[in-house]
């Protein structure tokens, strides 16, 4: 992403600046609060830390009337914020769109704009892990023509279970 793109329906996608960092954290967490986990579950406090995740991958954030609404991780080759991604595949995490935002679209620019960066670097196909509980996330996905890779499905922590997605861009 090399600067702000308006992914229609008002939702402008740009990199997040330093002074984005915080809302990034609040709205993950906010987005990520249905799901059970424990609040000594130290991805709490990964979710909170954008800035470390800055350091090997890229952030975005999705504005709708000049607020920051919503967020993904793009987690290009070489970064450490890789999970499944195989070769020539690019991944995505944290993906997550404010509460009162959810259902205007935020969450479609945001998978857009990943698609159209993995398209323009050249990758295979894009992949992504998603917690059971996410169905809204998964329904956005299946819309967008992503389909679950169960061989990569993934447990990293006790209670926490992973469902993959992915689609080839060619071929």
């Amino acid at each position: 992403m090399s600067g702000a793109a308006d992914a229609g329906q008002g939702v402008v996608v740009r990199p997040a600046g330093r002074d984005d960092h915080a809302d990034v954290g609040r709205i993950l967490v906010a987005a990520y609060a249905p799901s059970g986990m424990p609040p000594e579950q130290p991805y709490w406090r990964a979710l909170r830390d954008t800035a470390a995740r800055t350091r090997d991958a890229e952030v975005w954030v999705a504005e709708l009337d000049g607020r920051v609404v919503g967020t993904v991780t793009w987690a290009g080759t070489g970064s450490d914020q890789r999970e499944i991604a195989r070769e020539g595949e690019a991944e995505f995490r944290m993906l997550g769109v404010a509460p009162d935002a959810q259902g205007r679209g935020v969450g479609a620019a945001l998978l857009e704009a990943v698609m159209d960066r993995a398209r323009a670097d050249g990758y295979a196909a894009v992949v992504l892990c998603s917690a059971t509980w996410m169905t809204t996330a998964h329904r956005l996905y299946q819309r967008r023509g992503f389909r679950r890779l169960p061989d990569r499905d993934w447990t990293p922590v006790p209670g926490v279970d992973l469902m993959a997605y992915g689609i080839p861009l060619r071929g």
